[in-house]
């Protein structure tokens, strides 16, 4: 049968599997490589167990892929190491999962790097883990990473660590998470810090507690910090506490805040400065109290100003005072408001001088009123300006006169206005002059009722008169009558019109002579007519002939009629004739002679009728000859038939012709011959009609001719009977 050697390919693959299985070792040698390569898998698998066994290595490989795949059960068994040296990768390739489960241990561990790079994941799902580790370290780094996934949980899990190391960074990365879960901490161990690395994050949040914990801390190290975001907390709190203390500043921008979370003090406290800065600051916030609280105050420094603005209300308690102590004006300077306000009272009292002076006008107006309490004497007179200017009214109502006599003037003066309301009475009251005189209008003029009242006559005696002229009117009418009454010369006549209308009667009447006298015009001209009331005349005498005509005309009747008798006839004479008129009836019925003699013309000319008719005889028989002739007509018409009568000779004879054409039949009729002869012959004319029956019969007939002449024939008409025949028979006798 040698003489099939001499068949070509074409008819090798022609002959029949019994002609095939009748073949002997020697037929199959004579073959050659192209005609061996000619058999197909079903002639591959008729050959004879006998003749597969005594193929040589070259024999091997010339079957072709697609043929070897032929080989049957009893034919896998029958060959050895030899054979399976010849095996091409894609002979090797080729085979079935099922024929690679049926090559004993031995064939296994015969095969060589190539053709173990060969194998699919199929057919390294067939390998047991005994065949696994009798690869040598090579041939499980030929493994594919595409491949890789076809080993098994039981198969990685039965490596051994010094298999499992020889895998590369890129097998491992193929890993799934099924095979990672099935790592031991051993394995897990065994592994170079450039291996761990090359672990996705995905295969590492696979890892369990046990196996992270077994980690070194070199490996730790090697992890990158996606890698560290990957893990859970109950992985990160898994790591050892050397593996924490090996963790460099890439890796800790990585912790999350849940991983962060897990962290003790002393795990946190292995950190450098570096490491404890690097912490993003979203993260900061998942750090426990009792974390925060243990963080050594070298590190507590390193705390970078946005992770410090990142801590909670609850870290920011947790602070305790050595560490408060150790912040950075920065770092205290980047705490916001509301983080300011959830600090402890025994955390603000134990803030040191430099802390306390670093913060920020937003931050210390954020301190409730507890916290603001329980700052020392010397810790307020530490505030700055600025920080004063931050002060709210609840802070303010903490603070005790001694406290608040720590501020500078340039400190008091920044004190909102708005916030100056919760200052308490007795601070107020125990305010020094110097910082009192500092205030601002403005601050001045905020101040409430209660907060003015408490104010002591010398402290109002130090404001200045810009701040005086600020005060509110209700302001000044709260004073007490005791302050009042002390006010300082300076300080009274500082104050405005205004603020002096706003006196009460009670204050106003505080003031002594000397006070009253030191009143300006314009003060004068702010005074009620209640003010007034309490004016004696020598209080009222003081005044100028200025400050008297700039009092208003409606208020002059607050005056007391025995002080309107007193006035000075320099002062009367200086009122003005609105002034006049302003006064009541009783006012001038009050006025002696000789003030009604001191009245000029015109101030004459301004009263009224009413006014006029309560004078009395006598003051009208004073009345100069230049106040009459001033009188208008309708004063002249209202005198009584007693006052007209009072009028001297030289009064009458003063009297002007419209004031003579104003009297009244009852007036005239008080008149004598002789007075009715100093009448001008015009001012005769000027008689009316309807009065000149008012001429008595003994005044006619005592008439010269040159008046008897002046009667008109109209006035003639207005004679009784009597006094026409009186004028008939004077005109005769002449």
């Amino acid at each position: 049968m040698t003489t099939i050697s001499l068949l070509a390919t074409r008819q090798i693959a022609m002959l029949s599997t019994s002609v095939i299985a009748g073949l002997t070792s020697a037929d199959v040698d004579a073959l050659s490589s192209a005609q061996i390569k000619a058999l197909t898998s079903t002639q591959i698998g008729a050959l004879n167990t006998s003749v597969i066994s005594s193929l040589s290595s070259a024999d091997v490989g010339a079957i072709a892929p697609k043929s070897i795949i032929g080989l049957t059960l009893s034919q896998l068994m029958a060959i050895g190491t030899t054979q399976v040296s010849g095996l091409t990768t894609a002979q090797v390739a080729s085979l079935y999962s099922s024929q690679i489960d049926n090559l004993s241990s031995a064939l296994i561990e015969a095969l060589n790097s190539a053709q173990v790079g060969a194998l699919s994941s199929a057919q390294l799902a067939a390998l047991s883990s005994a065949e696994i580790n009798s690869f040598t370290t090579d041939e499980l780094a030929a493994i594919k990473k595409v491949n890789i996934g076809g080993l098994s949980s039981a198969v990685i899990a039965g490596l051994s660590t010094t298999k499992f190391a020889a895998l590369t960074p890129a097998q491992l990365a193929a890993f799934s998470s099924t095979q990672m879960s099935a790592l031991t901490s051993a394995q897990l161990a065994a592994l170079t810090p450039a291996q761990m690395g090359a672990l996705t994050p995905k295969q590492i949040a696979g890892l369990s507690t046990d196996v992270l914990h077994s980690l070194s801390s070199g490996q730790v190290a090697g992890l990158t910090n996606r890698q560290m975001s990957a893990l859970s907390a109950t992985q990160f709190d898994a790591l050892s506490s050397a593996g924490l203390a090996a963790l460099g500043s890439q890796q800790v921008s990585g912790l999350t805040a849940a991983q962060a979370a897990t962290l003790t003090a002393a795990e946190l406290n292995s950190f450098s400065a570096d490491e404890i800065a690097a912490i993003k600051k979203n993260v900061v916030a998942g750090i426990s109290t009792a974390a925060i609280a243990g963080l050594s105050t070298s590190l507590v420094s390193a705390i970078t100003t946005a992770q410090i603005a990142g801590l909670n209300s609850a870290q920011l308690r947790a602070l305790t005072a050595a560490q408060l102590a150790t912040l950075s004006s920065g770092q205290i300077a980047a705490l916001k408001p509301d983080q300011i306000a959830s600090l402890t009272t025994d955390a603000i009292a134990a803030l040191n001088d430099a802390t306390l002076s670093a913060l920020t006008t937003r931050q210390i107006s954020s301190l409730t009123a507890a916290q603001f309490d329980v700052l020392s004497s010397d810790d307020i007179a530490l505030l700055n300006e600025n920080q004063v200017a931050g002060l709210t009214s609840a802070q303010l109502a903490t603070l005790s006169s001694a406290e608040l006599n720590r501020f500078t003037t340039a400190e008091i003066a920044a004190l909102k206005k708005g916030a100056l309301t919760g200052l308490s009475t007795a601070a107020i009251a125990g305010l020094s002059t110097t910082l009192i005189a500092s205030m601002t209008t403005a601050q001045i003029s905020a101040l409430t009722s209660s907060q003015f009242q408490a104010l002591t006559s010398s402290q109002l005696s130090a404001l200045t008169a810009t701040q005086i002229s600020a005060l509110k009117p209700q302001q000044v009418a709260n004073l007490s009558t005791a302050v009042i009454a002390g006010l300082s010369d300076a300080t009274l006549s500082a104050l405005t019109t205004r603020q002096i209308s706003a006196l009460t009667t009670a204050q106003f009447g505080s003031l002594d002579s000397a006070d009253i006298a030191l009143l300006s015009a314009a003060q004068v001209a702010g005074l009620t007519s209640a003010q007034l009331s309490t004016l004696s005349a020598a209080e009222l005498n003081s005044f100028t002939t200025a400050e008297i005509a700039s009092l208003k005309k409606n208020v002059l009747g607050g005056l007391p009629t025995a002080t309107i008798a007193g006035l000075s006839t320099t002062l009367l004479s200086a009122m003005t004739t609105a002034q006049i008129a302003g006064l009541s009836s009783a006012q001038v019925n009050a006025l002696t002679s000789a003030q009604i003699s001191a009245l000029t013309p015109s101030q004459f000319a301004a009263l009224s009728t009413t006014q006029i008719a309560t004078l009395s005889t006598a003051t009208i028989a004073n009345l100069t000859t230049a106040t009459l002739a001033g009188m208008s007509t309708r004063q002249i018409a209202s005198l009584t038939t007693a006052q007209f009568d009072a009028l001297s000779s030289a009064g009458i004879a003063a009297l002007t012709e419209t004031q003579v054409g104003a009297l009244n039949s009852t007036q005239l009729a008080t008149l004598s011959a002789g007075e009715l002869n100093s009448f001008t012959t015009a001012e005769i004319a000027a008689i009316k009609k309807k009065a000149i029956a008012g001429l008595s019969t003994g005044a006619l007939s005592g008439l010269d001719t040159s008046h008897l002449s002046a009667f008109s024939s109209s006035q003639v008409d207005g004679m009784s009977p009597a006094q026409v025949d009186i004028v008939i028979a004077a005109y005769r006798s002449v």
